[in-house]
């Protein structure tokens, strides 16, 4: 079977991800933008290479080129793999990356590669700084256990207010830190866009000139038609926007860590049922055509008193954490019931996924504990959860089984009292 390389090419262009199309012998047939990049390479030497039918390992050589090749593994295979901790050969600095492959078909493999390398030196770095905490714990824990019970407990205590405040700074400095060049970012994004209309503005004047000569202007239509003029309109007016969408989203994740790491939000009535439903539908990629989410919900749900933003951040870390434990095909239940007397409503996410095993239960929401692999997770989505359901004087409560799936529940309190939002429909509707 022979696979259209054009439908692929264009899905592949303005990938952030580096990915490149190969024949059976491994030279280099397509490759975008952000594959040209990676090379550290110049249009033209990278151009040159591949017009000399260089194979992939000779323009972008990787540890595993000679020994584990992604693409003939894959080819052997039969079907697509994936391979973490990927490190990049002769580059300026280290690189490391997430390396993905696939057979299109008999003559042709596509990889791709994400540059995870920011991701793995935090989350090492992170580590580190963890492991030395518990060492630190574990040292003192074992001086406090020759001394008596009241000694113990007091000691004990004050450990875990320095852990709180050693991380309330840690998670202050990197928001400090990634706050200066994403404002850069930001802050110039709009006069890059002017600039670039300026420029148009000003070729279309040129392009559009009554007295240009013919030849001139069979020379400019000519330029055009090589660097697809139209075409670079629309993609650079849409990586702008693409730009800036990306920098909104990080000053957004910025101003959530300083907001964790003080105690000082601002709280409001808040439809924690409009906040599902946002939640699912912001997931919808994620579990589309996999997992069946039913929702249980009844009419008139009292709003609660709670900062809209870090309640919705809660809904998101947990079903997102649900998606991801079920392994192919399964089901989400989400019910909100409502305390007797309107003190209080109770938000039970259920899935049907692996479960949590006994000896990772208690560590579940401990901060940088994940079980996922390095570069994939930062272990702070439920620990962060938990701190904000605390702080809303609520409590986050979580019950498991191996094999069975999982089931974490959110109780807060109503506060003020003030009326829900009317729900339309039957009680329970599914998505």
């Amino acid at each position: 079977m022979t696979v259209a390389l054009g439908p692929v090419k264009a899905l592949l262009e303005d990938s952030v991800d580096a990915a490149v199309i190969l024949d059976s012998d491994r030279r280099i047939l397509y490759y975008n933008r952000a594959y040209a990049a990676a090379t550290e390479l110049s249009g033209r030497e990278l151009k040159a290479r591949t017009r000399a039918g260089l194979h992939c390992y000779d323009v972008f050589p990787l540890e595993i080129c000679e020994t584990a090749c992604a693409g003939n593994k894959a080819r052997q295979l039969g079907r697509s793999l994936r391979m973490h901790e990927i490190s990049a050969a002769h580059q300026a600095e280290e690189k490391t990356f997430i390396v993905t492959a696939a057979p299109l078909d008999d003559d042709h493999i596509i990889e791709i590669y994400r540059d995870v390398t920011a991701d793995v030196r935090i989350q090492k770095r992170l580590k580190v700084l963890l492991e030395r905490e518990r060492n630190a714990k574990e040292h003192l824990e074992r001086e406090v256990a020759a001394r008596s019970s009241e000694l113990r407990q007091a000691h004990a205590q004050l450990i875990h207010q320095e852990k709180m405040s050693s991380l309330g700074r840690l998670v202050a400095g990197i928001a400090h830190e990634l706050n200066n060049p994403i404002n850069f970012v930001y802050g110039n994004i709009d006069f890059l866009a002017q600039y670039m209309e300026d420029a148009l503005r000003l070729a279309s004047l040129v392009s559009d000139a009554p007295d240009l000569s013919p030849a001139l202007r069979q020379r400019i239509d000519a330029f055009k038609e090589e660097i697809e003029y139209e075409h670079l309109v629309v993609d650079a007016r849409k990586l702008i926007r693409s730009i800036r969408s990306g920098a909104e989203r990080t000053a957004g994740i910025v101003r959530d860590l300083k907001t964790f790491s003080r105690p000082s939000a601002t709280q409001e009535e808040t439809d924690v049922v409009a906040a599902i439903d946002t939640t699912l539908s912001l997931i919808a990629p994620l579990i589309k055509g996999r997992v069946q989410v039913d929702t249980e919900i009844p009419p008139n749900v009292p709003c609660v008193i709670a900062n809209a933003g870090h309640i919705g951040q809660v809904l998101m870390n947990i079903l997102t954490n649900a998606a991801e434990a079920i392994e192919g095909a399964g089901r989400i239940r989400v019910t909100v019931t409502v305390g007797d007397d309107d003190s209080e409503v109770a938000i039970a996410i259920a899935d049907t996924g692996t479960g949590i095993p006994l000896d990772i239960r208690e560590k579940i929401v401990d901060p940088f504990f994940t079980t996922k692999e390095v570069g994939e997770g930062t272990g702070l989505g439920l620990w962060i959860s938990e701190n904000i359901i605390r702080s809303h004087g609520g409590t986050l409560t979580i019950a498991s089984e191996v094999g069975r799936g999982s089931t974490f529940t959110i109780r807060l309190p109503v506060g003020a009292k003030a009326p829900g939002r009317p729900r339309t429909g039957t009680p329970a509707q599914s998505r």
